[in-house]
């Protein structure tokens, strides 16, 4: 994983994982049908991270069905609240 925000900078930084969080709305596979029954999870997975240069930002996807196109777009990447660089002696 590498920061987008470092990306478009070219910057270098470290990716930090903060937290990592999934819905658990219940779902079951569709009827067998042609090719085996189709797995529509609706739940996502969310995923916050923060790099070494303070730009934080969070990953939403879901889980891809195996059978049809259903959950395999790209993830999607939102930027959050920048924080300032932690330095030496800082406190939060």
């Amino acid at each position: 994983m590498k920061c987008p925000e470092c990306l478009a900078r070219n910057k270098t930084s470290i990716v930090y994982t903060r937290s990592s969080i999934r819905t658990d709305v219940g779902f079951t596979a569709s009827a067998p049908g042609p090719g085996g029954p189709h797995l529509h999870d609706p739940n996502k997975l969310t995923e916050s991270f923060e790099c070494s240069n303070g730009h934080r930002f969070k990953r939403e996807s879901r889980t891809a069905c195996p059978k049809c196109s259903y959950g395999h777009e790209e993830p999607t990447i939102s930027m959050l609240t920048p924080r300032a660089k932690f330095q030496p002696g800082m406190k939060e």
